[in-house]
């Protein structure tokens, strides 16, 4: 990617055809088409990931907040949408490398959850700031179990 910074708009455009391939095959299957989101993580000079495949989707979280993470440098940020959330009505749980999110305000319960890639959990920040929630950790080497 260093050599034709061109690349990383490619490596998009590939993702959204595989996006709308996926959608397309599921109208043709008789299935609504439902997108959650996708989610991109750069890291260095590596190529975007590829979003997860056969991800099961629940009815309840077809209209909920998809969270974002990201990688930057040696933290994890995740940033989620919680328009209308009361911020004492926020509770965080992290359990198996997954972050679960749950809200409440103007009549409205969120419920959300993102993979985190192995952070400390007890370095933990949060903020929450005109209905968006931002959560950074510490991230934690691999192979060693200790920060980067």
């Amino acid at each position: 990617m260093k050599d034709d910074p061109q690349d990383i708009f490619r490596q998009m455009d590939l993702m959204m055809a595989q996006m709308f391939a996926e959608m397309t095959h599921g109208m043709a299957n008789s299935m609504p088409p439902h997108a959650v989101g996708y989610r991109i993580i750069i890291r260095g000079d590596m190529a975007p990931q590829e979003p997860p495949h056969g991800t099961v989707i629940q009815p309840g979280d077809l209209h909920g907040p998809v969270p974002e993470v990201h990688l930057i440098g040696d933290e994890v940020k995740v940033v989620a949408e919680l328009p209308g959330a009361e911020k004492e009505s926020i509770r965080l749980n992290i359990k198996d490398a997954i972050i679960t999110i749950e809200a409440d305000g103007r009549g409205q319960h969120y419920t959300t959850h993102a993979d985190l890639p192995p952070v400390d959990a007890t370095s933990m920040k949060t903020s929450y700031k005109n209905g968006v929630l931002e959560v950074t950790f510490a991230v934690m080497n691999d192979d060693q179990g200790q920060k980067a």
